[in-house]
């Protein structure tokens, strides 16, 4: 009975992993395979900085991008816009590390996949919900390990709820 249990239960993991990485791709979701910055949980403080709090300096070899994390969709309990610097050929799965925000990211077989930003996960808010990117309002057509910036880009992830989308 106890080897049934721990089957159904590594069964159904395995099913939400699946449903996890179908959601990211149904919605050009991206994102990286380690965590960063602790882990966070959504009911968990509420990450938020004013753009120019902190004037980000590039030193040489560097760029300066900004980056915004929104999940005004799902609880408003993550927000995020500032400027940061990045090393030259920087992706923006590396500006969005830079932010010091705990990042919970892994690979999938369309790329690199952002599960999670200060505690705020994919699914969290139904089915469909997760994290999207874009650059300079364009939405992202790769994920966000492969796509390099350049100095003054500006990175936007965006919490869904996938309502848009109904």
């Amino acid at each position: 009975m106890l080897g049934t249990n721990h089957a159904l239960k590594k069964r159904a993991h395995l099913a939400a992993l699946f449903a996890t990485v179908a959601v990211a791709f149904v919605l050009g979701v991206a994102g990286c395979t380690q965590t960063t910055a602790g882990t966070g949980s959504a009911a968990g403080s509420a990450a938020t900085a004013e753009k120019g709090s902190a004037a980000a300096v590039a030193e040489d070899g560097q760029i300066l991008v900004t980056v915004t994390v929104d999940s005004s969709a799902a609880d408003d309990l993550v927000s995020f816009d500032q400027e940061v610097a990045v090393d030259e050929g920087a992706t923006a799965y590396d500006a969005l590390v830079a932010t010091g925000l705990s990042v919970n990211a892994s690979d999938s077989e369309y790329g690199m996949y952002v599960e999670g930003i200060d505690g705020l996960a994919a699914g969290d808010h139904g089915d469909m919900s997760g994290w999207m990117f874009d650059i300079n309002g364009e939405m992202a057509e790769e994920s966000c390990d492969k796509i390099e910036l350049a100095d003054g880009d500006t990175v936007n992830w965006i919490y869904s709820t996938g309502e848009e989308f109904e």
